[in-house]
């Protein structure tokens, strides 16, 4: 069964993600669409519905929620779409340098998000 509604972009750009426990982990994303992205997880145990923060090439953080975890690999959905502009600013892009955020302190408090159940 096919859910996504549009097509993710193939690409490679850096991103870098935070679930508020522990250190953010710098990715590398796989695809990109408006409504999510897709990139390798490192030994971090994630589970589908855990919300997270996730800073797309220099942007963000974007509220993402995990929509499925397989073969050492995640997709996430953005809470709040990427706009057109951002969207297609990542076009052409192929890692470009890190963000400029270094810490945890860039990242939002994820308290108040609570995880989501897919079935």
């Amino acid at each position: 069964m096919r859910t996504r509604q549009i097509n993710r972009k193939l690409i490679t750009l850096h991103g870098r993600y935070s679930t508020g426990l522990g250190e953010p982990q710098d990715v590398t994303l796989r695809d990109l669409s408006p409504g999510g992205c897709r990139f390798g997880l490192s030994s971090k145990k994630m589970a589908p519905g855990a919300p997270l923060q996730i800073f797309v090439g220099s942007t963000g953080p974007h509220r993402a929620v995990v929509k499925w975890i397989k073969d050492g690999e995640a997709g996430v959905n953005f809470l709040q779409p990427l706009s057109e502009a951002q969207f297609n600013s990542f076009q052409t892009s192929h890692i470009p340098n890190a963000p400029l955020a270094s810490s945890s302190d860039a990242f939002d408090d994820v308290k108040d998000m609570t995880p989501q159940r897919f079935c």
